[in-house]
């Protein structure tokens, strides 16, 4: 067997592909930042860095930072009362009687309100990472053709999770400082006081951080597949758009 043979096989699972001809071009694997190096790594050299998880892909540190920033985030938003106004405000706007919103008032004021909202932004955070990576495990995988590991799908979308924090926390701030959810941040803010599913809905798929957070998992699915950054957009779409759908229905 001749070395360019040699190459070639180890290629498969090495690092390395066969060039125009009969010579193989080593692929140099760019090496392992670190954990916190991938973590910076995944806002300024996103490509870089999945590339340098391709064969060990990494998802326990940035599952570990998004419950958690997004605990604290609950626990923030929780604390400022703004939940307890807004589902006030929500309960008047359905007639609800007001022995029933002060009943609810109540709960936000003591610690079970705290502990229930808390659990439910920690859980609906785990659930959320783990589903969408299954969806993507689905597309990509079974509609598309790929062959990598749920791991490698967990990983993308883990590490587009710590970007996605980002639009997170402006949320959060813009909430709390407007003391109000109709916070837009795409062309939502143009349609003035124009509300209903529509208007949230387009807003979010214009919304630019939480475009860039899930063209971040799009990428590093893409670089995990070998594959072109369309496959990856393919892979992640279905989520993606289910994530619209339930962000406007809240």
């Amino acid at each position: 067997m001749n070395d360019s043979t040699s190459l070639e096989e180890r290629g498969a699972g090495g690092g390395v592909h066969p060039g125009a001809g009969a010579d193989v071009v080593p692929v140099a694997t760019p090496p392992d930042p670190g954990p916190l190096g991938r973590l910076l790594g995944v806002f300024i050299r996103p490509r870089e860095t999945f590339e340098s998880m391709r064969d060990r892909p990494r998802f326990l540190l940035p599952m570990i930072l998004l419950v958690v920033v997004q605990t604290v985030l609950a626990f923030v938003m929780f604390q400022s009362g703004v939940v307890a106004e807004e589902t006030a405000t929500k309960m008047e706007a359905q007639g609800r009687s007001p022995q029933e919103i002060e009943a609810v008032q109540r709960f936000f004021e003591g610690t079970a309100g705290l502990v229930i909202t808390v659990t439910t932004s920690l859980v609906f955070t785990l659930l959320s990472l783990v589903s969408l990576a299954g969806v993507a495990f689905f597309m990509g995988n079974l509609m598309l053709g790929a062959r990598l590991r749920y791991v490698h799908y967990l990983s993308a979308m883990a590490f587009a999770g710590v970007v996605l924090l980002v639009e997170q926390a402006v949320r959060v701030g813009l909430i709390l400082a407007s003391r109000t959810y109709d916070v837009r941040l795409g062309l939502g803010m143009l349609l003035g006081d124009a509300t209903g599913f529509g208007v949230r809905v387009l807003d979010t798929l214009t919304d630019p951080l939480f475009l860039w957070g899930h063209a971040i998992s799009a990428l590093g699915i893409a670089v995990y597949a070998r594959r072109g950054f369309g496959f990856g957009v393919g892979a992640v779409l279905f989520g993606v758009l289910a994530a619209v759908v339930l962000s406007a229905t809240r």
